[in-house]
């Protein structure tokens, strides 16, 4: 599979997930929702293999957002219940839990 089939199963996979549209994720919008959205998109990206500077290229942030996300993901579930069931549900779709 190439990176771009991983990319969009992933995005589709939260999009569905979370029920915000993958043009939503990828906005610039600073939603609670959609940020949490864009974290687990960033989050199962790195766990796909991805390095943070591809997976900057594909979001449309800079490197140093996406460590930022990547750095604090584990807080932001810690500090939403439904972070932490969409990891679980999409890890589970996805087969990366």
């Amino acid at each position: 599979m190439c990176k771009a089939d991983i990319f969009n199963e992933i995005i589709q996979v939260v999009s569905r997930e979370t029920e915000i549209a993958p043009k939503v994720i990828l906005s610039g919008s600073k939603e609670a929702e959609v940020v949490d959205a864009r974290y687990l998109l960033v989050y199962f990206l790195f766990k796909e293999g991805f390095y943070p500077s591809q997976i900057a290229s594909l979001v449309g942030k800079t490197k140093r957002a996406v460590n930022y996300m990547l750095s604090n993901f584990s807080s932001r579930v810690r500090c939403g219940k439904m972070m932490g069931i969409y990891r679980e549900r999409i890890g589970n779709e996805l087969g990366k839990n």
